[in-house]
């Protein structure tokens, strides 16, 4: 069942990503509780999203905003390795429960409120969603939905928002997984599933570009949070 849902999983992931920007790791990160501890589970989505976000930085490489993107990457990368830290000591139970309502508060938003609140394109903006993002990166390996609404005012086309988040995320995945070796919380153990996930979510990619010249990216996000809210509940209720 696990190898199932790895595949598809991954798949599907990799195609919300390229349609919407970001997702890919919320999604897995829906998935992957459910059959690894919350250890475990960010570890392996940060693993397999890793590719994916090289490959689409490079091919957007022309269209980063350096000016939007650079102080809040630090600030993200900081804080998330800081946060990281912290995760090995952690009860696991408390985590899931947290982890649980956190994706039922993010579901609310993208389905309420997202399109009516606007982030000010200012670089201390920025830097408090960066802070934000990052202790969420840390905790539950998700960073983008903090993110988003501020690069997207702050950047000029879709293009550039795509591109710029693309990087934040090759960098800031990669702190936070040397942020997991260097506290000894990297399974190792789980390279299998890194390996069978990268592939899948490249196809997801491929899949994103044809889906996205079909249907309207707001419909997809529309399904995808929903899905993300019920699977939160569905968390918190096998905890209590």
């Amino acid at each position: 069942m696990v190898w199932v849902a790895m595949t598809l999983g991954t798949a599907l992931s990799g195609t919300v990503q390229m349609v919407t920007g970001f997702g890919s790791v919320v999604l897995m990160m829906i998935m992957f509780p459910f059959f690894f501890n919350m250890i475990d589970a960010p570890m392996l989505a940060l693993s397999i999203n890793m590719l994916f976000t090289i490959i689409m930085c490079w091919r957007y490489r022309k269209d980063i905003n350096w000016n939007v993107i650079l102080w809040p990457t630090a600030v993200y990368s900081v804080v998330g390795f800081l946060v990281t830290g912290m995760v090995g000591d952690a009860d696991l139970h408390v985590l899931v429960i947290v982890f649980a309502v956190f994706l039922m508060l993010l579901s609310l938003y993208f389905l309420l409120l997202s399109g009516k609140v606007k982030a000010k394109p200012k670089t201390t903006v920025g830097i408090g969603c960066a802070v934000f993002a990052g202790v969420s990166a840390g905790l539950f390996a998700i960073g983008g939905p903090p993110m988003a609404p501020y690069v997207l005012a702050a950047t000029d086309d879709h293009k550039s928002y795509v591109a710029s988040m693309q990087f934040m995320f090759v960098i800031t995945n990669v702190i936070n997984l040397a942020g997991r070796m260097v506290n000894g919380i990297f399974n190792w153990t789980l390279w299998p599933y890194i390996l069978v996930g990268s592939p899948c979510i490249l196809v997801g990619m491929k899949l994103g570009e044809v889906v996205s010249a079909r249907l309207k990216p707001e419909m997809i996000r529309t399904c995808v949070y929903a899905f993300v809210g019920i699977s939160g509940l569905i968390l918190l209720l096998q905890q209590i």
